[in-house]
């Protein structure tokens, strides 16, 4: 099975430093800057995960996340934002499907660990 990700953020260098840790799990990553594109990428790659941002321009991330899990209950998505501290968007992210949650920033190791439970 393929290995593919999809890095969802409007901030071109946390997707980059987000595509180099999945690049050095080997995945193939794919990237999207907002989450209208977020949902157009997502049903033509299929990844396997998809680390989301909050706060972004057209459309929010927990509402993208909520419109994949509609298209796919199974999928594996970590929001990856500094508003994670506010407990109100665990929440909402929950209520939408996601499984992971990282506050921004992050090091690798804590990446890699919330990585590993969407998997669990």
């Amino acid at each position: 099975m393929k290995k593919t990700a999809l890095v969802v953020d409007d901030t071109p260098y946390i997707r980059e430093d987000i595509k180099e840790i999945l690049t050095d799990q080997g995945y193939e990553v794919y990237e999207a800057g907002d989450g209208l594109e977020a949902i157009e990428m997502y049903k033509k790659i299929k990844p396997v995960i998809v680390t989301m941002d909050v706060n972004m321009p057209r459309l929010h991330g927990i509402k993208a996340a909520q419109v994949i899990m509609d298209y796919d209950p199974e999928a594996k998505i970590m929001l990856c934002s500094t508003m994670i501290t506010f407990q109100n968007y665990v929440r909402m992210g929950k209520e939408a499907g996601v499984r992971g949650f990282l506050s921004k920033p992050f090091t690798e190791e804590e990446f890699m660990e919330e990585l590993a439970k969407l998997f669990a």
